[in-house]
């Protein structure tokens, strides 16, 4: 079975921005105790302040993520990765980051019922 998890967040930025040149996503995600899925994204890229700048500046974010998973799941085999990133820039200081989290090969544990028999007693 699989799961998308969305995660949006968004960074404040020193300068202005005027275009985000380039950009990289990371993930340290991992399976940890409890049915909880933790670790971090790591953003970082370059971007250009103004239109006439050849320069660019450095940006870096580590954003710490925790999915809690529903405990009838089993994570024993679980796949994680990232099915989408996209980005956005607002009023040239605000990165806006969406991140759409795969978790593949979830595992619903198997129900056990439980009957109870009816006991008669007789008086």
């Amino acid at each position: 079975m699989k799961k998308i998890i969305p995660f949006n967040k968004e960074m404040l930025f020193n300068d202005n921005v005027f275009e985000i040149t380039s950009i990289s996503l990371e993930h340290d995600l991992k399976v940890s105790d409890n049915n909880l899925i933790s670790g971090k994204f790591y953003i970082n890229g370059e971007y250009k302040i103004s239109d006439a700048s050849t320069n660019t500046e450095v940006f870096k974010f580590e954003l710490p993520c925790d999915i809690n998973i529903d405990s009838k799941y089993i994570l024993d085999n679980v796949r994680i990765d990232i099915d989408d990133f996209y980005y956005e820039v607002i009023n040239s200081n605000i990165l806006k980051i969406n991140i759409d989290v795969l978790i593949d090969r979830l595992e619903e544990k198997k129900e056990v019922e439980e009957t109870l028999e009816e006991i008669k007693i007789d008086d």
